[in-house]
């Protein structure tokens, strides 16, 4: 028997899943352990083993392949506990990023937030002015050099910030897209003068014309690059000693798999990829189970609700939406990702009054795995959302987890209470209010995410995952419309990411700026794709993969020639000629419609392409899922009855059915108000919905 194993660290919850030859699945789940995370990642592999009565030893031992969705850069920056960075820019370009982008700082914020000027702020730089060095050069835009580089100036600036204390460095020159021979040379002098120090060079971070984004991504790139290779080797070091010893891959916010040394090198690239892991194991099951179905291929909104995020992507026939940008508070960066989107709504998301709105608040500060939940019983005070969801009813405190975790019911209740008694609230009214708080609140960023981008959310399938998503997702599909929603492979949904992660492939991109004016020249446009697909296919032999296991996707970014908005473009594949050109033509007309209304483009004005891409994708994982009938399975065990409060019936107790989760299979169905057990997640069913298995083992709730 050969295993993949995924795991995915969490802010609360490190999850692990495994599968077989066969394609089974099963799912492990261990408390986070900031901030020596390869610890909780340890255990989560200890405990998935003995749910399939192995030893860990024996585990690793039949082991194929690991992969990792890991977080240690997005936790650095949010957390900021990163490096101090010296940067070193062309002479008279040392305030672009202290510049910002005004339009592009504003993106994402409410109207009237926008709308009140006096309001506007700059967030604290990244790099302090100080630790901007200056050094003579000049590239021209077209690759020539005007100005040799002074090597000595050079040499000069970085003893003087590694005195300032710098403990990473970042090089971004102006042109160096068109020439990185400088850049290439500073870090070559950088060695020279303070060896072993971690350095980002701008032109093989994002190689993207863009001075201000390309040198946001090179210093978030060494402002975490210390701490993942610290993380990494650490990590390394633990899975040798248990017998693991091939390739450690990781997971991208590209949607794809890299060994861990391209993580060590492009920690940017894996910054907020645990998201995106759950996208892209919906469109893989998606896939798999629905073709042609409805909403089930074709039309998925994905929700993963963990314990401190809620996470919203969109797949639309069946291909995860995409953004060339990614984006770090407020600053906006060139890095390509699958568009997700993150509310602070998670299940240890603190419930607080607020005092100057006299109101509850649910966010975006989360209880973390440390202290975690009042209900955890580990030191936390302040009430959360898993403490009002145990106050209500809708969790068993003798089952969180299987019953590895015993819920504190009386102190979830206490803590409830004195929250809400500014506003002479119960500890049952304040958890009902903040479950109705938080409802909203996702379901907004459901519309956000979906509407914003041209589509309607009741045209969609909700795939509901995260340890609480199948808990609230019922919910918001009531407030939104959505007519089905599915959680994946059942109990598997608690650690879908997981499995998302395990489910992924081998991805690199490459992209390279480059200027045409419509009509473009088909011969410029095949050069092009050329060179991007040669460097892709050298980046994945370096991983052991061969030019015939690639498969391919193109983008080219499009702008009419006088509007701002730049919009990524699948691009056909193969050999282009004039019929090709107007086709990628047509595909960005309409996609500009779509994302910014009928009649806002101005085709008169012309046409511009700004920059092509490659994806380079290869299977590396190599398991089917494989289905999951199971005779003895059907209609679930009735376990009992428990109080419930549902919120949109007042606060009123209702005796509502248990179910035994374990025991749900295909040809069972439960008709709310119901709630179904799992082992290390629960399905709470509103009034009138109904679920039934499919044959892979997902439940599917219909209103």
């Amino acid at each position: 028997m050969g295993y993949v194993i995924g795991v995915d660290i969490g802010g609360t919850f490190t999850d692990c899943v495994v599968i077989d030859d066969a394609g089974r699945v099963t799912i492990g789940k261990a408390s986070s352990t900031p901030p020596d995370f390869q610890t909780g990642f340890v255990e989560s592999l200890r405990v998935v083993a003995q749910r399939l009565g192995l030893t860990l030893d024996r585990l690793i031992a039949a082991t194929k392949g690991v992969y990792h969705g890991c977080t240690v850069g997005t936790n650095a920056l949010v957390e900021n506990r990163t490096a101090k960075v010296g940067l070193l820019t062309t002479r008279g370009h040392r305030d672009v990023l202290f510049g910002m982008q005004g339009g592009a700082r504003l993106v994402g914020l409410p109207p009237e937030t926008i709308a009140h000027v006096a309001a506007h702020y700059k967030p604290e730089p990244l790099v302090p002015k100080t630790m901007v060095g200056e050094i003579d050069e000049r590239v021209a835009f077209d690759g020539k050099v005007l100005v040799e580089l002074d090597e000595e100036g050079c040499r000069a600036e970085i003893r003087r910030l590694h005195a300032a204390g710098a403990e990473a460095f970042a090089v971004s020159l102006l042109w160096a897209v068109a020439n990185p021979a400088h850049e290439r040379r500073v870090r070559e002098l950088i060695e020279e003068c303070v060896p072993g120090m971690f350095v980002s060079v701008s032109s093989e971070v994002i190689a993207r014309n863009g001075e201000y984004e390309r040198t946001v991504a090179t210093v978030i790139n060494s402002l975490t690059g210390p701490a993942m290779t610290d993380y990494l080797s650490a990590l390394e070091a633990d899975l040798k000693k248990i017998g693991y010893h091939d390739t450690l891959n990781i997971m991208t916010c590209t949607g794809g798999l890299i060994d861990s040394a391209s993580a060590r090198a492009l920690p940017v690239l894996t910054i907020g990829s645990g998201p995106v892991a759950g996208l892209i194991g919906a469109g893989a099951l998606s896939q798999v189970v629905g073709k042609g179905g409805k909403g089930r291929g074709a039309a998925v909104i994905t929700g993963d609700m963990g314990g401190t995020t809620f996470d919203v992507g969109v797949i639309r026939d069946g291909e995860p939406l995409h953004r060339s940008t990614t984006r770090h508070g407020m600053y906006e960066y060139f890095v390509p990702t699958l568009d997700v989107r993150s509310v602070g709504s998670g299940g240890g998301s603190i419930i607080h009054f607020d005092e100057e709105m006299r109101t509850l608040r649910v966010g975006p500060r989360s209880a973390g795995a440390r202290p975690g939940p009042v209900a955890f019983g580990r030191g936390g005070v302040e009430p959360t959302v898993t403490d009002a969801n145990l106050v209500l009813g809708c969790l068993n405190p003798d089952f969180f987890l299987g019953g590895a975790i015993k819920l504190d019911l009386a102190g979830a209740r206490a803590a409830l209470a004195r929250v809400g008694a500014p506003l002479g609230f119960s500890a049952e009214e304040a958890a009902a209010a903040a479950l109705r708080i938080v409802d909203n609140q996702m379901a907004d960023a459901i519309r956000l995410a979906s509407v914003q981008q041209g589509y309607d959310p009741r045209d969609f399938s909700l795939y509901a995952y995260g340890g609480a998503g199948p808990v609230h997702a019922m919910a918001l599909a009531r407030e939104l419309g959505i007519k089905e929603v599915i959680m994946p492979l059942s109990d598997l949904a608690a650690g879908w990411s997981a499995f998302g992660i395990a489910s992924s492939d081998a991805v690199v991109v490459e992209e390279f700026p480059h200027l045409l004016e419509y009509p473009f020249d088909p011969e410029a446009l095949n050069r092009g794709w050329s060179m991007l697909e040669e460097a892709a296919a050298r980046r994945m032999a370096v991983q052991g993969i061969g030019r015939d296991q690639i498969i391919w996707e193109r983008t080219a970014d499009i702008r009419y020639t006088m509007q701002i908005n730049e919009v990524p473009v699948r691009a056909p594949n193969g050999t282009y000629g004039k019929e090709q050109a107007d086709e990628l033509v047509a595909r960005f007309e309409s996609d500009y419609e779509r994302l910014y209304g009928q009649g806002s483009g101005y085709a008169a004005a012309g046409i511009t392409m700004t920059a092509q891409r490659v994806l380079a994708r290869a299977n590396v994982s190599d398991f089917t899922l494989a289905p999951k009938v199971d005779p003895a399975k059907g209609a679930p065990r009735l376990k009992g009855h428990r109080d419930v409060i549902w919120y949109e019936h007042g606060v009123k107790p209702e005796k509502t059915p248990i179910y035994d989760g374990d025991g749900f299979g295909a040809g069972g169905a439960v008709t709310g108000p119901a709630i179904v057990e799992f082992g290390v997640t629960t399905l709470v069913l509103r009034h009138g919905q109904k679920a039934s298995v499919d044959d892979f083992g997902s439940v599917t709730i219909t209103a």
